[in-house]
């Protein structure tokens, strides 16, 4: 089979990392591997050696006719016989192409968000999503939100995001006396910045023992070194901007905290449910798939509630045997649940038509 991956934006984010694992796979399964994206970034480099060939293309809009036609073009030239999008622009793209165009490739979308669509988006979907083969969804509310936003409903599976599960990790032990708490963000305000921060700042009120430590880069980081050092928690709260030693970060945290407004299935909190750690993540999106009573694995709060979270977080500094617990369990959901090996095989059966196959 000759895949084409089609993205917008080549960066280094989840949903990165979701087609470099499924390129991998499908590249071990001696199919042929084709990359075009719009905007350069780190997966272009991931992606050498995998593909058969690396294009740019020019994606001005989700009504990007002059692409369409172009990736038409692109897929009849190479004999392509499935193409899989990431999101909306590229995804209407290979859909116009296919509509327009004479693009005979199926086309597999994965939905990594949840965005809702107004009245007019509701309406184009209705009529251009009955083009795509199969949309896979990668949590519940993403399906459920997918449904609202009038994509069909028979056309979408649920295919939980993985990442890998190492079988020989042990974790090290920490002779810290503290609480360990880590967050890996863009520092933008659906992120939950300043929520987190102003929950930290009460949970210190309250005299716990414990750290912070807040990995990454974006626009309201300056704003939080300035929320930390205004209100003197240097000495609790670490900023150390973006990291490239993630799993490095993991393995020296006790609990890890996702403040998100608005998540689908987030891949930071699955490497650190990898590594072990305790969760406490906001009720929204996609975390309650992950933190439940079936995973016992962390706490869910309300978004935007810091009492709530500053006494989530002081429940894991005063009860360090139960948040251990809750990493294990971590651990084993990852195992049975989120392993990125069960996500990439159902994936490759949903290219290949055999969605019901058992792994």
């Amino acid at each position: 089979m000759n895949i084409l991956y089609l993205m917008n934006h080549a960066g280094k984010g989840g949903s990165e990392k979701y087609v470099h694992s499924m390129a991998y796979y499908a590249n071990s399964q001696k199919d042929s591997i084709f990359f075009v994206y719009n905007e350069a970034g780190p997966l272009v480099k991931h992606m050498v050696g995998l593909s058969s060939d690396i294009c740019q293309l020019q994606m001005n809009s989700p009504l990007d006719f002059k692409a369409a036609r172009s990736l038409s073009l692109y897929c009849a030239q190479n004999n392509i016989d499935l193409v899989h999008t990431q999101f909306a622009r590229e995804n209407y793209i290979a859909v116009l192409s296919k509509m327009l165009y004479g693009n005979k490739a199926k086309i597999v979308h994965t939905c990594h968000i949840n965005t809702p669509n107004n009245f007019l988006w509701r309406i184009m979907n209705k009529f251009f999503m009955n083009k795509n083969y199969r949309i896979i969804a990668v949590c519940n509310s993403v399906k459920e939100l997918l449904i609202k936003n009038n994509y069909p409903a028979e056309k979408i599976q649920l295919v939980h995001n993985g990442v890998p599960y190492r079988q020989d990790f042990v974790q090290e032990p920490s002779d810290s006396t503290k609480t360990r708490f880590i967050s890996l963000m863009r520092m933008s305000s659906e992120k939950g910045v300043h929520f987190l921060l102003e929950s930290a700042k009460k949970l210190a009120a309250m005299g716990a023992n414990f750290s912070l430590m807040i990995a990454g880069d974006g626009p309201l980081y300056n704003e939080a070194l300035n929320f930390v050092n205004s209100n003197n928690l240097s000495d609790i709260i670490s900023l150390p901007g973006h990291r490239d030693d993630v799993p490095l970060l993991l393995a020296n945290a006790d609990c890890y905290i996702n403040a998100s407004s608005s998540e689908a299935l987030s891949f930071a909190i699955l490497e650190a449910m990898e590594s072990g750690l305790s969760i406490i993540a906001t009720d929204v999106g996609g975390n309650p798939d992950i933190v439940n009573e079936r995973t016992c694995c962390g706490i869910l709060v309300p978004y935007g509630d810091t009492e709530k979270l500053a006494d989530a977080m002081l429940y894991m500094v005063q009860n360090p045997s139960e948040s251990k617990s809750m990493g294990e369990n971590a651990r084993e959901a990852i195992k049975n649940v989120f392993n990125i090996d069960n996500s990439i095989k159902t994936t490759y059966n949903v290219y290949h038509g055999q969605e019901d196959a058992r792994l």
